[in-house]
């Protein structure tokens, strides 16, 4: 026996379910604005913290680089009968650091030739990259403490001393982020000291590798700007001088 006939043809029945679909499946314009400020309010919360994880990952870049020149300064000085180098002699043009950017510079030299620049200071000063590429240096931004080679009596004097000579080697600054205010593009004549303090691209802080081999993040201007000769016994005296 045949059933009885629908009241409903099946086109009107695909009708009914298209338009029955189509009310439950739109969204209300409040619906709508209620997501898009959900997910304003996740964007204005994950932006900032991917970029101070970004920012940690480069911090934590430059002490790795800082590390890494160390461990090679500290083999030119065993070599060197343990005298340390002189960061400058009265040439800008006769530092350590300078000397390895160009020893390191190209494939060859690849690891150390990468580690002689802070990655914030080079995203900074881009043209960094393209003068040391010029030159035939790696690009160093990088600086010497100029001041580890003289002494409060005589400031101005350069003069060898050995690693033994320090009295604090945790307390006294070996290298740290450069000083271009030379506007050198590829900090060439960047050296580091009393009057000329490293730059701090870290929030306000200044990577700083002391003689001991440890790296810090140091944003104490008292320490690092001082813009003349410290008095002996004073922090200053002993992060600059070592004495």
């Amino acid at each position: 026996m045949s059933s009885p006939a629908s009241p409903f043809s099946r086109s009107a029945r695909r009708h009914v379910a298209r338009k029955s679909f189509s009310k439950t499946a739109a969204f209300t314009l409040t619906e709508l604005l209620t997501v898009i400020a959900i997910i304003g309010v996740l964007a204005a919360i994950i932006i900032p913290t991917v970029g101070k994880i970004r920012e940690s990952a480069r911090s934590s870049q430059c002490s790795s680089n800082l590390r890494q020149i160390f461990n090679l300064y500290m083999m030119d000085v065993q070599e060197n009968r343990g005298k340390i180098f002189m960061p400058g002699d009265g040439s800008a043009y006769s530092i350590w650091m300078d000397g390895v950017a160009t020893d390191y510079y190209g494939a060859e030299g690849k690891g150390i030739g990468q580690a002689l620049g802070c990655p914030i200071q080079i995203e900074l000063k881009p043209n960094i990259l393209v003068v040391s590429a010029k030159n035939s240096r790696a690009p160093r931004t990088y600086s010497l403490n100029r001041d580890i080679n003289r002494s409060i009596a005589s400031p101005y004097v350069n003069s060898p001393r050995t690693l033994a000579s320090f009295v604090s080697p945790p307390r006294t600054a070996l290298a740290a982020d450069g000083n271009d205010s030379d506007h050198s593009a590829d900090y060439y004549t960047g050296i580091i000291g009393t009057g000329r303090p490293p730059e701090t691209p870290h929030n306000g802080k200044a990577s700083v590798l002391f003689l001991d081999g440890h790296v810090e993040a140091i944003g104490d201007q008292t320490l690092l700007n001082v813009p003349g000769t410290p008095k002996a016994g004073t922090p200053q005296a002993m992060f600059w001088f070592g004495e």
